[in-house]
């Protein structure tokens, strides 16, 4: 995802990712085997004269597969932060960047905001006078600590190895 303009420096890269939890070989066979169960319960009560089961039979495993395409396109997504000697680049997209940002890395905060209402996800902010990105938005509230404390380390870091 990123690229390798930079390669002579040193730089430290960080991948943010969602924790996807199927892979597309894994949601294909248990769609498969939802389709099996509920056609075969379809024919079952087709036999008993219940033949008005098939729509929704049909509009069930169509909502499955749609819950399942959507779950596994957003899989795809990746907010990669590369932080150079003299700058921070961030890219994010799915499957490939689709934003990218840049900044001077010794003018950049990185900041962990507190939620708007008391049970709202934190948000952890990288800004340069006010203008920024939004990163971490598919981790949970101990992740984007973790990540916080890991990119002000690197950002306010006098030296990269």
């Amino acid at each position: 995802m990123s690229t390798g303009l930079h390669s002579e420096h040193s730089v430290r890269r960080l991948v943010i990712a969602p924790n996807g939890s199927m892979t597309v070989a894994q949601a294909q066979w248990f769609f498969l085997g939802m389709c099996v169960v509920s056609f075969g319960v379809a024919g079952v009560m087709t036999v008993w004269g219940l033949w008005l089961i098939w729509p929704f039979a049909g509009l069930e495993m169509a909502a499955l597969g749609a819950g399942l395409y959507a779950s596994l396109r957003d899989n795809g997504y990746r907010e990669v932060i590369s932080v150079y000697p003299d700058h921070i680049e961030v890219e994010a997209g799915r499957n490939e960047p689709q934003r990218r940002w840049e900044f001077p890395r010794l003018l950049t905060q990185v900041r962990l905001s507190p939620g708007v209402n008391r049970n709202s996800p934190s948000r952890l902010l990288l800004t340069r006078h006010g203008h920024g990105c939004e990163l971490g938005r598919c981790l949970t509230d101990e992740e984007r600590a973790e990540v916080a404390e890991r990119l002000k380390s690197w950002v306010t870091a006098t030296e990269l190895p």
